[in-house]
């Protein structure tokens, strides 16, 4: 899945996960364009700067005490973010420009576990010159696209290991909306 967004993209693609008040990159492909933003496996950063932090945020059941203790000795705007964590789950992926990086622009998307919990974030990365309205919409639908398919590779991973071990595997499945006429 991040081949198939590197090659749609040509930018910058990588996969992060929590760790506590963290974020880390576990995997990335870097941009092979001269003008190109990465960060590196194994980097890390406060999980409330940029997007793939903030999309973690948006999608896990996160308590004001919770973010307050993650953004603790950060000048941030608290209330601002909680809007901006409502505005992520709306639309489903995260945006940021120089969060991280003066003139880098990020787009995020959450992925989830064969239970339905959080468990990751893929992102997408690149220079605000390339990386324009359009191209951040665009980045976000595919982004949405592909950790929906990450999610359901997740789920059926963990369906097939739960059968190997001879358990039942709870899931929480979202209702088919009503036909329209």
């Amino acid at each position: 899945m991040l081949k198939r967004l590197w090659n749609k993209t040509s930018e910058t693609v990588a996969l992060f996960v929590r760790q506590g008040d963290y974020r880390i990159c576990a995997a990335e492909l870097p941009n092979a364009q001269p003008l190109s933003f990465k960060r590196g496996v194994g980097s890390c950063e406060r999980i409330v700067l940029g997007a793939s932090g903030r999309v973690m945020l948006a999608f896990e059941s996160l308590q004001k005490e919770e973010l307050e203790a993650s953004a603790r000795g950060l000048d941030l705007d608290l209330a601002a973010i909680e809007r901006e964590l409502a505005q992520i789950r709306r639309r489903g992926y995260a945006v940021s420009r120089n969060a991280l990086i003066q003139g880098a622009v990020a787009v995020a998307a959450p992925f989830f576990d064969g239970a339905g919990r959080l468990h990751g974030a893929l992102g997408v990365f690149g220079p605000s010159v390339r990386v324009l309205a359009a191209e951040t919409e665009a980045f976000g639908q595919q982004l949405i696209e592909e950790c929906a398919a990450l999610s359901r590779a997740l789920s059926a991973r963990a369906g097939a290991a739960a059968r190997d071990f001879g358990l039942s595997l709870w899931r929480a499945r979202p209702r088919a909306a009503p036909a329209s006429p």
